[in-house]
């Protein structure tokens, strides 16, 4: 007998394949700053460098909120969810620092761009700098992985 119900002829709609993990994405730490071009090497593949401008950097530091609950996760091994999430927003702050320099010293771009995290008396430092520079597109972007 044929039955009507939705639940034996349905997959559940929320089912994730089973080779990739479940992320949600609202708790999860992610990069949240808008930014322009940015990279860790000297040069963007398809941009053409017009004028470098100079050394830009930004800077934030942050202290640990929960002390406990870090010491708690560091005994058994496991990640520390509320640190995770402060260092995230200090290097997104840190580069919105960068950024807005590289932005009211007439750059578009940033390169040769790195980071550095220490710790300084308790709190987290969360420094990031790199080269602001002027680019402009090189002809179209499909030309630069062209074999020719």
């Amino acid at each position: 007998m044929l039955t009507n119900r939705r639940s034996t002829m349905m997959i559940p709609p929320a089912r994730a394949p089973s080779w990739r993990p479940e992320v949600n994405l609202e708790t999860e730490p992610r990069c949240k700053t808008t930014s322009i071009l940015t990279a860790t090497t000297d040069s963007l593949p398809g941009y053409r460098i017009n004028k470098v401008i100079g050394t830009v950097h930004g800077i934030t530091v942050c202290a640990r909120k929960d002390t406990k609950a870090f010491l708690k996760a560091a005994g058994t091994g496991s990640e520390a969810k509320s640190l995770t999430h402060t260092l995230y927003n200090a290097r997104d702050q840190a580069m919105e620092r960068m950024i807005r320099d590289c932005i009211s010293r007439g750059g578009n771009a940033v390169v040769g761009m790195s980071f550095g995290e220490s710790e300084v008396l308790g709190f987290a430092q969360v420094s990031v700098y790199g080269t602001a520079v002027f680019v402009e597109k090189e002809g179209k972007a499909e030309d630069c992985y062209t074999l020719k």
